[in-house]
Formats: C-alpha cells, structure tokens, sequence
C-alpha cells in the first residue's frame, strides 16, 4: 500500500486532544492521559485512515478516536459526556505536511522497545489487542490491579522517553510537546540560573524535576517509580525539598558504591563514564552511567549531579540557598589534568568539587569562602 502522510500527532494536535477531552469529561487532570490514550489507539488504528476516505481527514478521525476513549473513561464511572461542539474544520490541518507513517511506527517500537518487558507486554496488551486487565493479568501470571498500575506507569515511561531520549525525532515527527502538563512550581531554586523556578512533576509513575526559567525543555531529575528502589526512596514523599534531599543522599552513596546494584533487578552493574555533547555546562555533559545488562535499566549521574550530592556542597548550599553553577576552571590536580566545578554568587565562588578530566573521578570538595 501506498505510504500517505498525515499530521496526526502535532504538538498544536496534542494540546488540543488535551482540551477536547478535558471538555468532554470535565476533569482537566484526567485529559492528558486521556489525550495520550487517544494517540496510542490513534497509532495501533492509523491503517484504517490510509485506507478510507474520511470527511475532515485525520482531524476528525482523531476526534473521533478521543470522544470514545472518553465514553469508556466516563462508563466505567458511571457518568455522562458533557456536550462539547465539533471543532471548526477549517482548523485542521495539511495532510501532507508530517512524516511517512512507517516512520511513526519506527519511533514508537524503538521507545516501547525500551521499557521493560512486562511493562511493554502490559502496554501491547491493553492498547494493541484490547484485552481486559484480567485477561492480560492471567498471561503474564500475576493481578489485574498490577496490570493497571504498570499500564499507568508505562504510559508515563514512554511519554518520558519520547521528551528525552528521543526528543529529536519526536519533535520532527510531530509527536509530543516537550512541555507537557502536570507541572507544578516549587520553593526551590535552580542551580544553573539561581532563579526560583524550578517545578516538580510528580504522580503514581514518576517524579521529575525541570526549571521552567532557563530549560523548560530539559529534565534536570528523572525517577520512573516503578523500579523499586526509587518507588521505595521517593513514592511517598510529598514535599518537593524532602525529595531532592532524599535524592542527593542517595546519589552521593549510589556512585560511591563499591558494588552498586541495578535500580529494577538488583544485579551488579558497573559504571562507565558518559559525554553528551548537545549539552551546554561541562559538567552536565559528563558524568557517569550505569546500565543493567539483564533488565536494561539505565541510571545516570552528571558531574553536576554528583558535585551537589556531595554533604559538603549540601551543607553550603542549605546556608546559601542562592548559590548557582559559576564556569568551569581548568586546574592541574596531583600532577593530572582537572576541572573545578564551582557554586557561588556574583561575589564570588563559595564551594567547589574538584574532579580529574580523563577519569570522570571526584578528588576533593572545599568551601571557597566564609
């Protein structure tokens, strides 16, 4: 058949499937996993678009799709749809201004080819064959309210890995927003710019961190829940300092380990170092990474990271709460090549972590004023 284009998956498209649900069912924080609902029944359907002519081609097929992800949402509620009248046809868009099909479909298998396997096979599971969480329980040997939790979580897993790992194809095949909803603002402060912006995302599938000042595209801390040690470390804590405090700690006797173990499974893994290029801040494009040769899970730590995990860079940091990143210095430590990553203000640097260029490793931490 034919590949045919068509713009399905816009961000303008998402954010107003957002809307449009949250008219339908009149619960603004159900309509973005119901949006997202839509996309993945959207995706698992778009055959049946290339092979039929429909008036008001994709847009109002996807509206379609949505109305009746929303019935089922609100049956299983017991309530009724609000009325919401048609959008303006006038506002869909060009068909042939998005990528090939076949090239969504390759986006989406290599994200799912990622989550774990019971999380995906839960994922095909529902979405794919449509089968009840019972049915899909019974397969892989274990509850149906297990099922709708990994369902939950694995919706917001591959949401994340769509902004992040694959944010450069996502954005050019038009999938997701990399500014998506559930943000909420916080007291605390952002190390890069020092501005209090920094907001917290933060359900039954994942806590997260960005500042919506100086990188609202960005992720600063990414904790899917569903790896128990996360779950365990941050899944009820509430208050948005009680959990960068528990993830510093955490951080800090992490790499330090001398054996550290796999965040899902608990086998051993060995850190490597990591260089990511398209970052700005040295010491946010190295750091070190940890990747579970059974279950695949991935754990990363920038210098950056490591630097404000340190109690030293903590204990300055809870006195001077205003501090920020300054630039990186080069410096010759015991004879090797270093770099100084230093937290101060305008004023000057108050402290500072010093660590060996080659090896990624940190070599001494010390406060550099009163």
């Amino acid at each position: 058949m034919p590949a045919q284009t068509a713009t399905l998956w816009s961000t303008d498209q998402r954010a107003r499937l957002v809307r449009l649900c949250g008219a339908v069912v009149g619960d603004a924080g159900a309509a973005e996993d119901l949006a997202q609902e839509t996309l993945l029944t959207a995706w698992r359907l778009q055959h049946r678009l290339t092979e039929t002519d429909r008036p008001g081609g994709a847009e109002a097929w996807l509206n379609a799709i949505a109305r009746n992800v929303c019935r089922r949402w609100l049956r299983a509620r017991g309530l009724a749809p609000l009325p919401v009248a048609e959008p303006d046809p006038g506002e869909a868009h060009d068909l042939d201004s998005v990528l090939e099909r076949e090239e969504l479909v390759e986006l989406l298998d290599r994200a799912l080819g990622l989550l774990p396997a019971a999380t995906r096979d839960a994922l095909v599971g529902h979405y794919v064959e449509e089968l009840s969480h019972a049915e899909i329980a019974t397969r892989l040997g274990t509850s149906a309210d297990a099922v709708s939790m990994r369902v939950s979580r694995g919706r917001s897993r591959l949401r994340y890995l769509l902004e992040t790992r694959f944010a450069g194809d996502a954005l050019a095949e038009g999938w997701t927003g990399r500014y998506g909803a559930g943000w909420r603002a916080t007291r605390l402060r952002c190390v890069d710019c020092g501005r209090a912006g920094v907001e917290v995302r933060q359900d039954d599938a994942e806590v997260a961190f960005r500042c919506r000042l100086c990188d609202p595209a960005g992720l600063s801390v990414h904790l899917p829940l569903d790896a128990p040690v996360f779950g365990a470390l941050v899944g009820e804590v509430r208050r948005p300092s009680a959990i960068q405090a528990r993830i510093a700690v955490w951080t800090h006797t992490y790499w330090r380990s001398a054996a550290p173990a796999c965040v899902r499974c608990h086998r051993p893994v060995t850190p490597r170092p990591y260089t990511r290029p398209e970052l700005g801040h040295w010491s946010s494009r190295h750091g070190w990474v940890a990747t579970c040769d059974g279950c695949g899970e991935q754990v990363t730590g920038s210098l950056t990271g490591l630097a404000l995990a340190h109690p030293t860079v903590r204990e300055v940091r809870r006195r001077e709460p205003r501090l920020r990143a300054l630039p990186v210095r080069d410096v010759v430590r015991d004879g090797s090549p270093a770099k100084v990553v230093e937290f101060g203000t305008d004023d000057g640097p108050a402290v500072s972590a010093v660590f060996l260029r080659e090896s990624m490793r940190l070599v001494h931490v010390g406060v550099t004023s009163g």
